[in-house]
């Protein structure tokens, strides 16, 4: 699909800065350490969520889904360009967290093209085939880093080619994405509660008032459920992988290369994921996916514990294995809480799945780095482990109260 083969190049992007940026600001820069890095990203991740509301509420009162896409990826390369000019620490910290509030200001506009693209029956089809084309230009950042850093390339080189990746991105959507003729697709879908799942969990977290007896059918046992369970999963993703590119290169003494390598095989297992969600869409059942992902992901975090027991070639194999899984079985996540989220978000809250994703990711991108720092990597593995662990209790309480309703 031509209109978002500008997201590729994107993608190819911030696949590139996924594993430079830690390594970057905690090898290169004065100053830059574990912990800092982690504050960083929390800090970014923090300031994106009410802009996550506010690109959300944008895009859909304007109705100018491909402004909002430029005025993101604009915005980055602009950003990106500005922080390839310097190297004091603290602006370097300011730059990049307006590049996350930049950055997640077209995912609205996203999520809203992908399902006015596509009937509603077809929802899972059609986010599994825009994160598999996207992910595909992930796996190509990953697989040029891993060329330019085994072949001896700088970091600023890196980065100044991530900055000319994130202009074409800019330049081929002026080109591609258009908006929508008309706006309905989201409107045909009715839901018998008075108000989305998401958004009322959004609200009960958020202390929002309203009527405790507008619960609809479900009461907030469920609510909470659902809502801590997306939480917590976005937690400890973020626990686990912030500060994973640090544990490869300092505690496992791999070199920058084999890094990429493993992450683009983290990559390559979730792009055949999301083939074979695009490919089966109707047979994937969203709460039940999220429960067994989220213990599958708990017990693959746990195997890292044994890392220290085993020859280097049998590290190096069980953490291929773990990336990889992972990666797979995260697609199937991905697609399906996305499809959840754009079938019971009302317009002018589109922003709000972002934003209580971007809650417990803060949170983790903050607590990760800290406790590996503090304890040791292994604490890290622990609590992120218990945290995916926690979702999946909180996602099974969510799908047996919810299949009662039904």
């Amino acid at each position: 699909m031509h209109l978002f083969i500008g997201f590729v190049f994107h993608k190819i992007s911030f696949g590139l800065l996924s594993i430079l940026l830690p390594l970057y600001l905690t090898q290169v820069i004065n100053g830059g350490n574990l912990t800092v890095w982690g504050l960083i990203a929390s800090v970014a991740t923090f300031v994106a969520i009410p802009f996550s509301f506010l690109w959300g509420y944008l895009c859909d009162v304007t109705q100018r889904y491909r402004f909002f896409v430029l005025l993101s990826f604009g915005g980055v390369t602009s950003l990106l360009y500005m922080f390839s000019l310097t190297s004091d620490l603290l602006s370097l910290g300011i730059l990049y967290v307006f590049i996350v509030v930049f950055q997640v200001g077209y995912e609205p506009s996203k999520n809203v093209l992908v399902t006015e693209n596509y009937s509603h029956i077809d929802w899972k089809r059609g986010f599994a085939y825009y994160a598999a084309l996207t992910e595909t230009g992930w796996v190509l950042g990953l697989f040029l880093g891993f060329m330019l850093t085994l072949l001896g390339f700088s970091s600023v080189t890196l980065i100044t080619i991530c900055i000319a990746l994130s202009f074409m991105s800019f330049i081929l959507s002026v080109l591609f994405v258009s908006d929508p003729a008309l706006v309905f697709e989201r409107s045909l879908v009715k839901v018998e509660r008075s108000f989305s799942l998401i958004q009322r969990g959004v609200e009960l977290l958020a202390r929002l008032k309203f009527d405790k007896n507008d619960s609809g059918e479900l009461d907030q046992e469920n609510i909470y459920a659902l809502c801590f369970g997306l939480m917590l999963f976005s937690l400890a993703t973020s626990m686990f992988f912030i500060p994973l590119p640090i544990f490869f290169v300092q505690i496992l003494a791999f070199p920058t290369s084999t890094v990429f390598a493993l992450f683009l095989i983290n990559s390559l297992g979730c792009l055949s994921g999301y083939f074979l969600v695009h490919k089966n869409h109707r047979n994937v059942k969203e709460t039940s996916t999220a429960t067994q992902v989220s213990l599958l992901r708990g017990v693959l975090v746990f195997s890292l514990l044994f890392l220290g027991n085993f020859s280097l070639t049998l590290v190096l194999t069980l953490s291929i294995f773990v990336l990889a899984i992972s990666g797979f079985v995260y697609a199937f996540y991905s697609v399906s809480v996305l499809s959840i989220s754009m079938e019971v978000i009302p317009r002018g809250k589109t922003g709000l799945f972002t934003a209580l994703l971007g809650a417990g990711s803060g949170i983790g991108c903050l607590t990760g780095p800290i406790i590996a720092e503090k304890f040791g990597f292994n604490y890290t593995f622990i609590v992120s482990a218990t945290c995916f662990l926690l979702s999946f209790v909180a996602f099974k309480i969510f799908t047996s109260r919810h299949t009662e309703l039904l």
